[in-house]
């Protein structure tokens, strides 16, 4: 039973250090200070991931463009053979 209370005794300890620690954290500005560290590298991350985004909308926006305009071949009405047929296995 001692070694029940000693035990008990010790997380209570444990606990409450961790809990003056966390408030000393607090109040020194170390916790105000890392959350804004934090706070910076996201925004910096989502605008840098932003202008990936963008940059790779225009590429597609102009390659789009590209392919619409690019000319059509013409397909004229006539008999075909195989052999006439171009584009596969050159």
């Amino acid at each position: 039973m001692i070694n029940g209370l000693l035990a008990a005794l010790l997380a209570a300890l444990i606990v409450a250090g961790v809990i003056i620690g966390i408030f000393y954290l607090f109040l020194s500005g170390v916790l105000i200070w890392l959350g804004g560290i934090f706070v910076a590298g996201l925004i910096v991350g989502a605008i840098i991931l932003f202008a990936i985004i963008f940059i790779f909308a225009i590429i597609v926006f102009f390659a789009l463009f590209y392919y619409l305009a690019e000319k059509k071949p013409e397909i004229t009405p006539g008999e075909y053979k195989l052999g006439e047929e171009k584009g596969k296995n050159e």
